[in-house]
Formats: C-alpha cells, sequence, structure tokens
C-alpha cells in the first residue's frame, strides 16, 4: 500500500513540475516542427543530392530510413536538463525530507522514483521521436517512406534513438540524486554535447567511452553516424547508470536525504 502510494505522489509531482510541460511543447511539438522544415529542406534539395551536384551541402542526403533523425539529437540536450531538474527538485524546494516522512521506507521511496521516471522517459522518448520521424516524411510527401509501412531499420533505428534518450536523460537523473544538485550533472554532461565529447574522443580513446558520445553514436543520422558496435554502446551506457545509480541509491538509503542547493 506504501509503495502504491508513494508511486501516485511521484506521478502527481511529475505531472504538476513546471519542466514537464515545458519539455513536452520542446520535445512533442517543436522538435516536430524542425523535422518537417527540414524535411521540406531535403525535398528541395534532393534526396539523391551530394556535395558534387549542391556545393551548400558538406556530405551527401543520407538514405531514405536515415532521414529524419538528426533532428533527434536535439532531444539528447533536453532529456539531459530535465533528467537534472528533476533529479534534484526536491532537494532544491526543501521537500524531500517530508517525501521521506510520508513513505519511511527509503528503499520504497527511491524504486517508486525511478519507476515513475523511467516509464515517463521511454513513453516520452519513444512518442516524440515517433512524431518527429513521422513528421519528416509527411513533409517528404510521395519521396518519403508510407506511415503505416515503416521498414524494419526505421523502427530499429527509432529503437535506438530511445534508448540514447531514456540512457542519457536517466544517468543525469542519478547524477544529480546523487549530489542533490542538477548543477553537476549539468556541467558533466552538457558540454559533451556540444562536441567537447567528440572533441576529446579524437585525441583520447578513453573519451569515446563518454556517455554523450556513446549515446550520440546510436543516433542513426547517417550510415557514418551511427556505431557500428550497438551492442556495446548500450552495455557502456547501462553501465554507466548502473554504477552512478547504484552509488546514488546507497546515499539515499543510508545518508542523510536533506539539503542541496
Amino acid at each position: 500500500m506504501q509503495f502504491l502510494y508513494s508511486l501516485h505522489s511521484e506521478c502527481l509531482k511529475l505531472y504538476y513540475q513546471r519542466a514537464t510541460h515545458i519539455v513536452l511543447l520542446f520535445l512533442v511539438f517543436f522538435q516536430s516542427f524542425l523535422a518537417f522544415v527540414g524535411g521540406k529542406q531535403i525535398l528541395e534539395t534532393g534526396l539523391s543530392a551530394t556535395p558534387e551536384t549542391n556545393s551548400q551541402l558538406a556530405e551527401a542526403i543520407p538514405p531514405i530510413e536515415y532521414i529524419g533523425f538528426d533532428v533527434t539529437l536535439f532531444g539528447i540536450f533536453v532529456m539531459i536538463i530535465l533528467g537534472a531538474i528533476h533529479g534534484s527538485k526536491e532537494y532544491k524546494r526543501g521537500t524531500i525530507r517530508t517525501s521521506a516522512l510520508s513513505v519511511s521506507n527509503r528503499w520504497t521511496l527511491f524504486i517508486s522514483k525511478l519507476l515513475v521516471w523511467l516509464v515517463f522517459t521511454v513513453v516520452l522518448s519513444f512518442v516524440s521521436i515517433f512524431v518527429t520521424i513521422v513528421m519528416t516524411h509527411i513533409a517528404l510527401g510521395k519521396s518519403g517512406l508510407p506511415l503505416y509501412s515503416f521498414n524494419p531499420n526505421v523502427w530499429l533505428f527509432i529503437l535506438y534513438a530511445t534508448l540514447s534518450w531514456v540512457f542519457l536523460g536517466t544517468l543525469s537523473y542519478f547524477i544529480a540524486l546523487l549530489f542533490k544538485n542538477s548543477v553537476v550533472s549539468m556541467l558533466f554532461l552538457l558540454p559533451q554535447v556540444y562536441n567537447i565529447g567528440s572533441f576529446l574522443a579524437t585525441h583520447f580513446v578513453v573519451a569515446k567511452y563518454l556517455p554523450v558520445a556513446l549515446g550520440q553514436g546510436l543516433i542513426a543520422s547517417s550510415p557514418a553516424a551511427l556505431t557500428k558496435q550497438v551492442g556495446a554502446s548500450i552495455v557502456i551506457l547501462l553501465s554507466w547508470c548502473g554504477i552512478i545509480g547504484l552509488i546514488a541509491f546507497v546515499r539515499f538509503v543510508k545518508n542523510d536525504i536533506g539539503g542541496g542547493e
């Protein structure tokens, strides 16, 4: 019964959080709008255009099943911010002690928080990415793929992108929960989004295993951009989340949960 109460409470917190509404607006509507505009531009340029035929292109237009996924890179940035905000919000507001008093078992409180977060991010990620790809192919018109018959590669790429968003958002959530504030999470992850991770990866082999670089490698924006080692990337991202999540869990259960920003 306490677990159900805790789940209900966490759902209400998520629903009434302003950041949730802003993110829904950005990912479901704004990102879809960007995808539609991008699809129209590709249609005008030509699906078979290359740098040789169009000097404005840095690389050839990717195969049809890859088109639109470049827009989903925007969602990584948003999910990292959302995870940081939700992981730290109760510490920032000073309501974490109230939650702990309402649900005396900290295992129950932590698991309910994590479960609600995971369900929310999986649904949000899949729906946002799916709508983005749909809008891209609507913009492509007859040149796009029929909405009722996406080929298996498209569905697989949607799955990869969903995993990327969920892993990075959850890692951000765990870091914020561990350090009781959003700053550490965003300072660690957001600079990697702005190609710092890619820059380091070209100079240091170990930088290829930074979480954002791994997550971006799961986004099928082109054949070259999609990692050739999808399974390894997923395992390493899962390890990042598992290790940080375990440390956050132990601290949450064993230590004083007060404090924060």
